[in-house]
């Protein structure tokens, strides 16, 4: 009987922390299925850490819900973290890499990624050469 009592506590559709914490793992779930378009997962990863945060009750427990969408969340944001900063070092590493970024860049705006960095570089007083 306490197994079912339990159960209803934290699946019942009219609870709104119930509802909080459900949609926290959906959108942490979702935060990992994106890791590819970095910036989205890390946003995301982030409101669905923040919303199972929010769903915690009077005493401070956490439903399953809000378990996972804090695991989600925080994966996403780790491994988006990560390639994040192994885009950035295969920028500055690879001359390929660079050289077909810039001609993206030329393309678009006009201007080169490099000068682009070299002119943010100056203003702050770094040099990216």
């Amino acid at each position: 009987m306490t197994e079912s009592f339990e159960y209803n506590q934290t699946h019942n559709p009219l609870n709104p922390r119930v509802v909080l914490a459900t949609t926290a793992s959906t959108i942490g779930l979702v935060s990992i299925a994106l890791i590819v378009s970095i910036y989205l997962a890390i946003i995301l990863g982030g409101i669905a850490i923040v919303l199972a945060v929010l769903s915690r009750g009077e005493d401070g427990k956490f439903l399953p819900q809000a378990k996972k969408a804090i695991g989600f969340g925080s994966v996403a944001i780790v491994i988006s973290y990560i390639l994040l900063v192994n885009s950035a070092i295969s920028y500055f590493t690879d001359p390929e890499l660079r050289k077909s970024v810039n001609k993206f860049s030329e393309s678009i705006s006009g201007e080169s990624f490099d000068d682009t960095l070299n002119e943010l570089g100056e203003s702050l007083g770094i040099s990216f050469k």
